[in-house]
């Protein structure tokens, strides 16, 4: 049930889900002022105090999110699991789960601590004010956790955590250190006999750090998670029919249908045109209260749902070619989350807020919202590309390519152009880096 209903249900007695229907109907008032004088409700009306004492049912699972995980412990999971651990602030504990949750598949942060920290800041409700510092110290904390390696912001970053945690007596972590801090533009360009020179070691020594290279993991959360996302309950699910028409249903797994309570209710309508006095009327006013504020909060929880609702459905349509290809990557446009703000009119807080905590079921799988966001590119026929197209084209090409002379930045820059795309060697160079494709260099085995 999602954490916000449950809190709901829990705080307002007048507030009841649809289950409910069929068991006794009592009043459960609050054990508070109002009891402690005494009876509130006669005999004859059948309901003693003991009986009015509230129920809380105690969850039978830890709380981490609006999802159901699966058996299988998943990286998301994990991570949140581990965090108890940690020594973290109530603030502290918030920022390292939003981070948690902006971890792609392979465990790596890859979108700008600042963008980040303005868009947490932005969340109103969800988040408060932080800055790139502030949120930089909780990442060096989240780094710490298992897998190691984990939440790094690069390929280098992620070897070296992997190398910091090694036994300290491990008589190679030294030299891995320096492989992956200082001397890693050394082992990029593989000028190893200058590495070997510097590091003086025997023959045998430095074949075994060699091969102690490959047993550092490219990218240490995939053990854990799944091609698209965490296994997950998805809130919504995407039906396309043979027309090619696309419908988006939100789930309510999560989302119990709630009602107000029905012994609050007979209770308001055997009492409210009668004149009432003494304790009785402070229950009628108790009541009407939590009546009143169960029915505004059903009221706001519907337009939730409706904002849920609209904004998944505006991404779908968005990228519709993405899902009647079969969910090709090579289909997705470039979306930002100002555009859907505009479309549904609504704060982009709003949306950001959404997008980066709701999943939805496809014919070809479960996708977070926020995979299908991404910036542009230019093509030559003036189109934007999305940059999660140009990365899946600059695997495909990687994976095409002949073992013995791997391609290098400069010839895949070309490639790309060759199909249209406007794009530099950097660019590719920094995607190729966010993939966890090493260089061409690296790509040949270390001998």
């Amino acid at each position: 049930m999602d954490k916000y209903i449950a809190q709901e249900l829990e705080k307002n007695e007048g507030l009841e889900t649809e289950e409910s229907e069929g068991e006794e109907r009592i009043l459960p008032l609050p054990d508070g002022p109002i009891l402690r004088s005494g009876s509130f409700i006669s005999e004859e009306e059948g309901t003693s105090n003991s009986e009015a004492l509230p129920f809380l049912k105690e969850e039978s699972e830890d709380y981490y999110g609006p999802y159901n995980f699966s058996p299988n412990q998943t990286l998301y999971e994990s991570l949140l699991e581990q965090l108890s651990a940690l020594d973290l602030t109530p603030a502290e504990r918030r920022i390292a789960e939003y981070l948690i949750g902006n971890l792609d598949e392979r465990g790596y942060l890859t979108e700008p601590l600042g963008r980040l920290a303005r868009l947490f800041s932005m969340d109103t409700e969800q988040g408060f004010p932080v800055s790139e510092e502030e949120m930089e110290a909780v990442l060096k904390k989240l780094q710490t956790l298992e897998p190691p390696g984990i939440a790094a912001r690069s390929l280098q970053e992620s070897l070296y955590l992997q190398a910091q945690a090694l036994p300290a007596d491990d008589f190679y972590k030294p030299y891995l250190l320096r492989l992956f801090g200082e001397d890693f533009h050394l082992l990029a360009q593989r000028r190893l006999d200058k590495l070997r020179a510097a590091y003086g070691l025997s023959e045998e020594e430095w074949a075994q750090l060699m091969e102690r290279l490959r047993g550092f993991s490219l990218a240490p959360g995939a053990v854990l998670s799944e091609e698209t996302a965490p296994q997950v309950q998805p809130d919504f699910v995407l039906h396309i029919d043979s027309d090619g028409s696309l419908r988006v249903e939100l789930t309510r797994w999560y989302s119990p249908r709630l009602r107000v309570s029905a012994a609050y209710r007979e209770f308001l309508e055997k009492h409210s045109r009668k004149e009432v006095k003494g304790e009785l009327s402070e229950v009628l006013r108790h009541v009407k209260e939590r009546v009143e504020r169960a029915e505004q909060f059903i009221q706001l929880l519907k337009q939730r749902e409706q904002t849920l609702l609209r904004t998944a459905e505006e991404i779908v349509r968005h990228q519709r070619m993405f899902f009647l290809h079969g969910c090709d990557e090579r289909q997705l446009r470039p979306l930002v989350l100002r555009q859907i703000a505009e479309a549904i009119k609504v704060d982009i807080s709003t949306v950001s807020r959404v997008v980066s905590s709701k999943y939805i079921e496809t014919p070809c799988g479960i996708f977070p919202l926020k995979f299908f966001f991404s910036e542009g590119l230019r093509a030559e026929d003036g189109k934007n590309i999305s940059n999660k197209a140009v990365k899946r084209l600059l695997r495909d090409l990687i994976a095409q390519e002949s073992p013995e002379s791997p391609l290098s930045d400069e010839k895949l820059t070309e490639l790309l152009q060759a199909r249209g795309i406007q794009i530099k060697r950097r660019t590719v160079a920094k995607y190729r880096e966010q993939l966890g494709i090493p260089s061409a260099r690296e790509r040949k085995r270390i001998s």
